[in-house]
């Protein structure tokens, strides 16, 4: 897959639409700007699209989600256009969360910000692997092995239950079987055949004396409820009687008034009363006043208070007395019904039980009959009671015993299966989380070696004979989720690295680790964005982790760099890394009215050529200028290569004109490159120029003033360089350049294959010497 373009609109810094373009056929994009400018907003746009987080924002505490959007827009709008597919995420409204396209096609994206690698290496070891578990995660496999291990907790605690389960119903069946006699010799064959046995009869007799039993006790209880209800009568009879003989004495002291006359002028009021209109009398027809009448019946019955009285507690202590009367008769003929049913149910006993043949003959359908004949045969009625009771206790006690045994040997034969069971399924459980165990650490051992060497080559580019490295990523055995980082140091080894590393040594070895473990899961299509992760770094290590990650970047689709530090963009611009295989944009000033703005940076030889060729931007000035800190980039490689002799300065800031004579005349006349084409396997063997550079240099020496006169300074002795000398010395530079510098990779001479030439990486260019003769 192939990137073309990143567009972004209104999310975070891109305040205005802004496409990041791709240049095809180039892995590596290089994104330059002081802070502040954007970075971060282009590479957290690719990482809130391709994954589920936002970026730099988590990194912060207390951000509000709304900010995620640029200043007063409404919706965010991210999209990535490739070769294959245009991938999209908008985020509208309030919410939180983008929506986005083509959710399960969306390629993989790997990021780094320098904070990562900070946090990385000063976690804890159980909050290291959860750092990188994106990158190792084997929770599919921790949860089988999880419930592997939960089955064979739960298989064997299983086990020991039907240990106990088993032991128990035997030690109980054992009680029972030595009980009686130990029969048979052996416990569970007596036991099978005891629980085989019908004892439908024995079930069925149970139920009958059962049913007796709770007959006599039905009795026996109603019984009791008729000698309480006599008494219960008795004493209301009596409460009648002394309510009737009250009544009756003051019914003697006024012989004028009575109960029924009271009764007789109550319901006379009543009815007089109860009439709208009346002026007769309705007995004897005479004329009367309704409400004199009504007065004077009150009054006669007001004086008849007394005997009123007496005569409703009379009414009362009757009812009560008929109550009760009504309920003991209820109570008797209950208890006849009882007795009656009793008789029938006992009669097929009469024969063996001769004793109760009275009461049996006895039992007629008249209640006082039956009642006498209960009270005449309690006697042999209670003693066949006891009888129906032993009767009971025996056949529940033989069918109880009988269904123990049914139990007990059920459970042990039962258990026993199970036991069998669940005793291989509890070895197979244990065998299959050793062997996942085995493979989980083996899986670990084996990635996080692999990760390990990787890491340490990585590393030994960077640091190559530092005495440092011995890389070593592992978890530790006593955990599953701990994630161990040793190193070596000098003369120690399997030291913590945080405990006497750098910090700039501690970046490298983070960004080695995060490389590796990218590039281990990377299948050739993975983005890899790393987000100002380098911030000083002096000029050995640069040019080694430059050339790192040109070799790594063939693992991945596309390597996306932000970075602020100018040293990194000038290798590039300068040639000193290889500028043909990297993609350059510069971001200008940021301000909320334009958003982020791109501007495609060029090669700083690119730039000279350009002024060269387009007439429209010649200008003497800048080209003199280009063309000396070009020539000036050039020698001081050429310098540096063949240990040139140069003057001691603080700074090491040589000007053209010493870098130029610090070049040995004996050198100058041995400097020749050779320029070779590629053969049909690709390869750059057959030599088609061979070039003197000695000419070329002399040139340059002679047109040297050019670039005090004209691109450094303001004077007189300038203006009267011409345009064609300032065209002669850009031109010279550029050809110089060119002899130099190789046209695939942009690099020039940095590997010695032989002990007579250096050679660019891709082999395409020679420079002889290899030393200065003189040196």
């Amino acid at each position: 897959m192939k990137l073309s373009k990143l567009h972004i609109s209104s999310f975070r810094g891109a305040t205005k639409p802004v496409d990041i373009p791709f240049e095809k056929g180039k892995k590596i994009t290089m994104i330059f700007a002081e802070n502040g400018n954007g970075k971060s907003t282009i590479a957290d746009a690719l990482i809130c699209l391709l994954t589920s987080d936002k970026g730099s924002i988590d990194d912060k505490s207390g951000t509000e989600a709304r900010f995620i959007k640029s200043l007063d827009a409404t919706n965010a709008k991210i999209e990535l256009h490739t070769d294959k597919e245009v991938y999209s995420a908008t985020l509208s409204g309030t919410s939180r969360d983008f929506v986005k396209s083509n959710h399960e096609l969306i390629p993989e994206l790997r990021y780094l910000r320098r904070s990562q690698i900070v946090d990385l290496l000063n976690r804890k070891a159980t909050e290291r692997y959860e750092k990188l578990k994106s990158y190792i995660d084997v929770s599919g496999l921790l949860k089988s092995e999880e419930e592997l291990r939960k089955l064979v907790r739960e298989t064997e605690s299983e086990v020991e239950r039907l240990v106990s389960v088993i032991d128990n119903a035997k030690s109980t069946l054992e009680a029972t079987w030595l009980k009686e006699g130990s029969p048979l010799d052996d416990m569970l064959v007596w036991a099978k055949g005891e629980s085989e046995k019908d004892l439908t009869k024995e079930t069925a007799q149970l139920k009958e004396v059962d049913n007796l039993s709770k007959q006599w006790t039905a009795i026996q209880s109603k019984y009791i409820e008729i000698q309480q209800s006599i008494k219960v009568v008795g004493a209301a009879k009596k409460a009648h009687n002394t309510a009737l003989e009250a009544l009756q004495k003051l019914q003697e002291k006024n012989t004028t008034s009575n109960a029924d006359l009271l009764k007789l002028l109550n319901q006379a009021k009543d009815f007089i009363s109860g009439q709208p209109l009346i002026d007769n009398c309705p007995v004897c027809d005479n004329s009367i006043e309704k409400n004199t009448v009504v007065k004077s019946l009150g009054e006669k019955i007001a004086s008849m208070s007394a005997i009123g009285s007496a005569a409703k507690a009379v009414e009362n202590a009757k009812k009560d007395w008929d109550g009760k009367v009504a309920i003991q008769k209820r109570a008797v003929e209950l208890f006849s019904n009882l007795l009656i049913k009793y008789q029938n149910d006992i009669a097929k006993y009469k024969t063996s039980v001769p004793e109760i043949a009275t009461f049996i003959d006895g039992i007629t359908t008249d209640i006082k009959t039956n009642y006498q004949c209960y009270q005449d045969n309690l006697t042999q009625l209670s003693d066949l009671s006891k009888r129906i009771e032993a009767a009971k206790v025996k056949y529940t006690k033989s069918i109880n015993q009988h269904n123990s045994i049914k139990q007990q040997y059920k459970s042990i034969i039962e258990s026993s299966k199970k036991f069998e069971q669940k005793s291989k399924l509890s070895l197979a459980a244990s065998k299959a989380l050793d062997i996942v165990e085995k493979s989980r650490k083996e899986f670990y051992d084996n990635e996080l070696l692999s990760i390990s060497g990787d890491v340490e080559r990585m590393y030994q580019l960077l640091h190559k004979d530092e005495g440092l490295g011995g890389i070593k990523l592992f978890l530790n055995p006593q955990y599953k989720t701990s994630l161990e980082l040793q190193a070596n140091f000098h003369t120690e080894e399997g030291i913590t690295p945080q405990s006497v590393y750098s910090e700039s040594h501690l970046d490298t070895l983070g960004i080695c680790i995060f490389l590796a473990l990218a590039k281990k899961y990377s299948k050739g299509d993975t983005i890899l964005v790393l987000d100002d992760v380098v911030m000083s770094v002096d000029q050995n290590h640069l040019d080694r982790f430059i050339d790192l990650l040109h070799t790594e970047a063939v693992h991945f689709s596309q390597i996306v760099i932000t970075t602020h530090y100018g040293p990194w963009r000038d290798r590039y611009r300068n040639n000193r890394a290889p500028s043909r295989d990297m993609h350059f944009l510069e971001l200008r000033k940021w301000s909320k009215e334009n958003g982020i703005r791109v501007k495609n940076g060029k090669i700083a030889l690119d730039e000279l050529r350009e002024m060269l060729s387009d007439e429209d931007k010649f200008h003497r000035e800048n080209i003199s200028t280009a063309a000396g800190r070009t020539l000036e980039n050039i020698l001081d490689y050429l310098t540096y290569l063949f240990s040139a002799k140069l003057p001691r300065k603080p700074k090491n800031d040589y000007q053209l004109h010493e870098l130029l004579t610090g070049l040995s005349s004996q050198l100058v006349k041995l400097l020749r490159v050779e320029h070779l084409e590629k053969d049909e396997e690709g390869k750059y063997t057959k030599v088609v120029a061979n070039t003197e550079l000695q000419g070329i240099i002399d040139k340059l020496k002679q047109l040297k003033a050019v670039r005090n006169q004209v691109g450094a300074h303001f004077n007189f002795d300038g203006s009267l360089v011409s345009d064609d000398d300032v065209t002669d010395f850009g031109n010279a530079t550029v050809e110089f350049a060119e002899l130099i510098i190789c046209s695939e990779t942009g690099t020039m001479p940095d590997r010695k294959p032989s002990g007579s030439y250096w050679e660019t990486r891709t082999g395409s260019i020679r420079l002889y010497p290899l030393i200065d003769p003189k040196s």
